[in-house]
């Protein structure tokens, strides 16, 4: 569709959690990373590359995905597509994981296209929402 223009943004949040510890329960794309989020296992992907390929459906309170995963730097960031679940098309996001001290500065960039014209900042919304309890759920598992 012409006229659809793509919508960006970046979540940032810093958890008093070393890198190491956010890593070891978020890196691994086919797991959850605490009770608030369910992950279902489609197809693992890559294990000679960190799962690369692997597709899960996920479920963040009620936002309900299933995603790609597209590449991995270990202990440093994920990229991953959605594949269905959401009205948006052209997805790409990337979570980065950068070391502060004791602390972790969670960096969470996504693009897309709304798949109508006009609700990209709706569904951006709905996605914020969403990565924000995904790094809740992070911070609850790390204690």
């Amino acid at each position: 569709m012409e006229g659809i223009t793509m919508t960006a943004f970046v979540v940032t949040r810093k958890v008093d959690v070393p890198v190491d510890k956010v890593w070891s329960l978020c890196g691994d794309f086919t797991k959850s990373p605490g009770p608030g989020v369910l992950v279902e296992v489609e197809g693992r992907g890559n294990a000679n590359s960190n799962n690369v390929g692997a597709i899960r459906t996920i479920t963040i309170g009620s936002v309900k995905v299933r995603e790609r995963l597209v590449s991995v730097d270990p202990s440093r960031s994920f990229s991953y597509t959605i594949l269905s679940g959401a009205p948006m098309k052209d997805h790409l996001g990337k979570a980065e994981f950068i070391p502060q001290g004791a602390s972790t500065e969670i960096r969470w960039n996504v693009e897309f296209k709304p798949k109508v014209p006009g609700i990209g900042w709706i569904v951006g919304m709905v996605t914020r929402k969403a990565i924000n309890q995904f790094i809740d759920e992070v911070e609850k598992a790390a204690r």
